[in-house]
């Protein structure tokens, strides 16, 4: 009977820090927008929407959870949050606010002023028509690998003229990668 009594009675113990811990919280809800608006949401690595939009984070299994949000629109620079549990009993509503808002930087843009002699040839982009001579090319910065850009400028009755610029990353001695302002095609005749 004893025995029956202590295994009740640890029971109720169990069962009251269970409540008491935190198990079973209801899900948070939060409240993601940026600016500009349409970008794409990842949490933890997993896409769950576009902005603006509302989700439901549940709290972790474990201890010292993080919790990571993450914004991506093309033309803009990524933004990231990440919150960390820093003691064991922190709840999700209390780790995460109701509401996050990014506010996105536009990525730098490089005019390049193309010209040729004589003016009117056609301009390609790796294979892609840009128009014809004079125009202005805009090309965005980009984080990751280096770019090739490979310029073609043909005309009829000339011979097809060809510049590649080769985008590099930063190198040891400080030096960078930087966009030509103009670039001109000297086209000769067939």
């Amino acid at each position: 009977m004893a025995k029956r009594m202590r295994w009740q009675a640890m029971t109720v113990l169990m069962v009251a820090m269970l409540s008491l811990s935190g198990c079973g919280q209801a899900p948070h809800l939060v409240h993601i927008s940026s600016e500009p608006s349409g970008a794409m949401v990842f949490y933890n690595d997993r896409v769950i929407g576009e902005t603006p939009m509302d989700t439901l984070i549940e709290d972790r299994a474990g201890d010292y959870s993080v919790y990571s949000f993450r914004v991506v629109k093309e033309d803009y620079v990524p933004e990231r949050r990440v919150f960390k549990e820093q003691l064991y009993h922190q709840t999700v509503a209390e780790l995460i606010p109701p509401a996050l808002h990014f506010v996105l930087e536009e990525r730098k843009k490089y005019n390049i002023h193309i010209t040729s002699e004589p003016s009117g040839a056609l301009v390609s982009l790796n294979g892609e028509l840009l128009g014809e001579t004079p125009l202005v090319a805009v090309l965005r910065e980009r984080v990751g690998n280096p770019r090739i850009f490979d310029f073609v400028a043909v005309k009829e009755g000339y011979a097809m003229g060809r510049q590649e610029l080769r985008e590099f990353l930063p190198k040891d001695d400080g030096t960078v990668f930087v966009f030509p302002e103009t670039l001109h095609f000297a086209l000769q005749p067939q």
